[in-house]
């Protein structure tokens, strides 16, 4: 009967090195470098061995999912943006936008309009569209919530 130690590299909650010392899983995944779970390994995404992080994927695909993330939410950041798009259809069925509405429609396509901009436009809209319709889908309100 042999009493050998079990030199299992891979055991799942770490295991012994070859030098019979206990050692993490991190450490047996990143060769005994100190870097707590960085490691190199294929991925078949970017097709190229990349750094990993423990349990997680690689650093390349996470920064493009990142950016990605970002972008989306940037893009979502004027929330109003449809509400507002509908006020000014209402009031182009009654008259021709004027100057300073168009300019305000052209903005609201690219980014959220300033609180003052807002303000401006609702009064030069109260004329012609009914005050619920301008607190519901001008203000913005129900998007603060």
């Amino acid at each position: 009967m042999s009493h050998r130690k079990s030199y299992n590299r891979y055991h799942g909650d770490g295991g012994y090195d070859s030098t019979g010392r206990w050692r993490s899983e991190a450490w047996h995944m990143d060769g005994g470098a100190n870097d707590e779970g960085w490691h190199y390994r294929y991925c078949s995404y970017c097709n190229a061995k990349t750094e990993h992080g423990r349990g997680s994927g690689c650093v390349e695909c996470e920064n493009r999912m990142t950016i990605a993330a970002n972008r989306r939410r940037k893009a979502s950041s004027n929330p109003a943006k449809e509400d507002r798009s509908f006020v000014f259809s209402a009031y182009a069925k009654s008259a021709p936008l004027p100057s300073f509405l168009q300019s305000l429609k052209e903005q609201n396509e690219k980014r959220a309009l300033t609180p003052k901009q807002v303000a401006v436009g609702a009064k030069i809209l109260s004329k012609h569209i009914d005050s619920g319709t301008l607190k519901t889908f001008w203000s913005g309100e129900r998007w603060k919530r």
